[in-house]
């Protein structure tokens, strides 16, 4: 009945169709449509969009011809930025029954290679350094050689290299009208441009008058030093001034005026500078004042101020105590001026600030082929009491997981420049072969040597309970055990993105000791050293290097180490032809037992589709080292600790594992969700390997 009654609806809805208004004819407006004719090379979307913002008003307007002269125009210009040079495009109005008409009749022409580009006139500078100016925008690793004639963009270049010359001194440059010579079917072109290019204007011989300061001289002959025999161009001058104020700024003189004139002479291209100073009176800071913290202490701005009461001016301490104000992260507008004061030579500083907001909630989400569904949420304090320190609570999870830390993170401890952080943690896991809990606390010191490279040294102190293990009997008796640690980091880290980086690279390196002596229930020598490296290969490509090694060596009376602390290997971030931890040494049931070193090294292309898509091939090599257990190399289980250390160091390069593979991302704020395809071409059955492995994850596997 209802299937019934719903196709009776449906035809009667089609029969009433052509009796409907049109769209155009309920809006008062007679209908048109847009056509083209003689397309071939251009798609018709492409062209639509070209005239799309010029035809809007197109049915409403008065002279509907000016609207099409305009539009035949942009498509030209579409066609010829594409290397189309000669295309023609003319239209039609045609009144029809339906409505109006509008026709583009296109003549596309031949496309238009440059052949050579020939260069003229130029000494000073090579012409490969010129001929850069002409790369295609869009060239790559995948591109050609072949390069379309498109004449704007030669125009533009010469643009770019008349002001090149000028930036470098040819003030007088001139460039001729470009020449273009076409073949007999017009389909390559020879472009020769002509550079006229002047003669160079220098910097000659600076000269300074005035209050000038014997304290002042050295700084001042650095000055005439760097500057002379430069290209004299509009910048330098005000560099010349900004120097001479910065000079006498540090010296206490915020008010000196500069004044610049220049010596020009017919028989020579080098220009003098007269440079005259007025110092003003020496200032000292005669009081502080802060104002616009409404939740920090006015103690803690003044402590990372290196301009104090009672010191002289200094335009260099000035900047310091700008940048430490902003680098706190506390402020979203930091200003540092000097005021009236009790006289010319005693001054007020006033610091005003504007704060940001220090509070923040966070949640993440993210995915991995082993922990599946994963995800954290937290609380962070950046100004907990107005003191610039900072309080963290996170807690996490997964399917296999669980994680709850807080921490205290002091950022510049005892008003050093060093970061004290204290976390408190606990941290469950499942693995593939037993289940970990670990409970600790640590103390750690990390020092900024400069922006990318940082030292952080630390004590660890954690419990952990290891249960569900299998193959109790190859492996460590110890399933609860304490480690104390003192660890010492640096890290290298100039990549040019975090979730997705296209150049730069990241290295660290990890050493770490537990003793009894230090409190721990273990002894051992723990070692970690990553590396990686990202070449861009044009503009959409990328070369990714990556390589980790790790070694745990037993200490004194310490034979075995237990699974907890040992190495695994495979997964999506390791070796993708593994599942999580399945690469390395196994028990008789298959179960991973870790290792105590390992090797990854990883190469990957990346390229990216669009904005958001990016897809890779990559080849991953690993092993753990020993290579085999007790148990499938038919021995028993080590007693001796030079002999885990002797075994652990000839397998350390051996038995490597190799996977190949494709991958796509889809790249998110929150980093790309990964999907792996990956191939075991040394397939082992006999060590029940899978043949082919995929790996769905949030953020790339290095």
């Amino acid at each position: 009945m209802i299937r019934a009654l719903t196709v009776t609806f449906l035809g009667i809805l089609l029969l009433l169709l052509p009796l409907l208004p049109g769209r155009a004819a309920a809006d008062g407006q007679d209908s048109w449509r847009l056509a083209f004719q003689g397309n071939a090379h251009l798609a018709e979307s492409v062209l639509r969009e070209a005239v799309a913002e010029e035809l809007a008003d197109f049915s409403r307007a008065e002279f509907p011809e000016t609207m099409a002269d305009d539009a035949a125009f942009l498509l030209e210009s579409a066609y010829k930025k594409q290397g189309y040079a000669f295309a023609k495009v003319s239209y039609g109005i045609f009144a029809e029954p339906d409505g109006t008409r509008l026709q583009f009749n296109i003549s596309e022409g031949v496309l238009v290679e440059v052949a050579s580009l020939v260069i003229y006139g130029n000494s000073a500078f090579a012409t490969d350094e010129l001929l850069a100016f002409f790369a295609e925008k869009d060239d790559d690793v995948f591109g050609s050689d072949f390069h379309r004639f498109v004449e704007s963009d030669i125009r533009d270049a010469l643009a770019g290299i008349a002001d090149f010359y000028k930036g470098e001194g040819f003030l007088r440059v001139a460039i001729d009208e470009p020449v273009f010579l076409f073949s007999e079917d017009r389909s390559r072109v020879e472009v020769r441009l002509t550079i006229q290019e002047g003669e160079k204007t220098t910097v000659g011989a600076i000269g300074f008058l005035g209050d000038i300061l014997e304290e002042a001289r050295p700084e001042l002959d650095k000055l005439t030093a760097d500057m002379t025999g430069k290209p004299l161009v509009g910048r330098r001058k005000l560099m010349l001034r900004s120097g001479v104020q910065e000079v006498y700024g540090n010296l206490g003189y915020p008010d000196a005026k500069i004044d610049i004139k220049e010596k020009r002479s017919d028989s020579s291209a080098a220009v003098d500078l007269v440079c005259t100073v007025i110092s003003g009176p020496r200032v000292t800071i005669g009081a502080i004042r802060v104002s616009g913290n409404t939740r920090t202490e006015t103690d803690f701005i003044l402590q990372r101020l290196a301009l104090q009461e009672g010191e002289q001016f200094s335009s260099l301490k000035k900047r310091e105590s700008f940048r430490r104000l902003y680098q706190t992260g506390l402020f979203s507008k930091v200003a540092i001026v000097l005021a009236e004061g009790l006289s010319e030579t005693e001054r007020l500083l006033e610091v005003q600030v504007e704060e940001t907001l220090s509070r923040e909630i966070f949640f993440q989400a993210g995915w991995g082929s082993y922990e599946f569904l994963r995800g954290s949420s937290g609380f962070q304090d950046n100004n907990i009491f107005g003191s610039g320190r900072v309080f963290r609570a996170e807690v996490g999870g997964s399917i296999k997981s669980a994680n709850v830390e807080a921490a205290i993170r002091d950022p510049w401890i005892l008003g050093s420049d060093i970061t004290a952080d204290l976390p408190v943690f606990y941290r469950y896991r499942e693995e593939p072969s037993f289940t970990s809990e670990e409970i600790g606390l640590s103390m750690l010191l990390v020092k900024d040597l400069r922006k990318d490279l940082s030292v952080t040294m630390g004590y660890l102190y954690s419990s952990t309970k290891t249960k569900d293990i299998t193959a109790l009997e190859v492996i460590a008796p110890e399933s609860d055990y304490t480690v104390a640690s003192i660890k010492l980091q640096t890290t290298l880290d100039n990549r040019n993105d975090i979730f997705f980086p296209t150049g730069g690279r990241k290295i660290s390196a990890v050493a770490e000791i537990a003793e009894p002596s230090m409190g721990s229930g273990l002894s051992f020598y723990r070692f970690n050293f990553g590396a990686r490296q990202f070449y861009p290969l044009g503009k959409k490509n990328t070369l990714a290097l990556h390589y980790e090694t790790g070694a745990i060596f037993p200490g004194r009376n310490q034979v075995i180490i237990p699974i907890g602390e040992r190495f695994f290997n495979g997964g999506e971030n390791t070796v993708r032809s593994f599942q999580e931890s399945e690469l390395g040494p196994k028990d008789s049931s298959g179960d991973p037992l870790g290792g105590l070193a390992f090797n990854v090294f990883s190469v990957e292309m990346r390229r990216l589709l669009t904005d958001r898509l990016a897809a890779s091939l990559f080849m991953d090599y690993g092993n753990v080292a020993p290579n085999l257990s007790p148990e499938e190399d038919e021995q028993r289980p080590f007693t001796d600790r030079q002999a885990v250390i002797d075994r652990t160091l000839s397998d350390y390069f051996s038995d490597f594992r190799p996977g190949l593979g494709a991958g796509v991302q889809y790249l998110l704020p929150v980093g790309p969700a990964r999907l792996d395809f990956a191939w075991n071409p040394a397939q082992d059955k006999d060590r029940e390997e899978d043949n082919v492995t995929v790996h769905f994850s949030i953020g790339m596997a290095f």
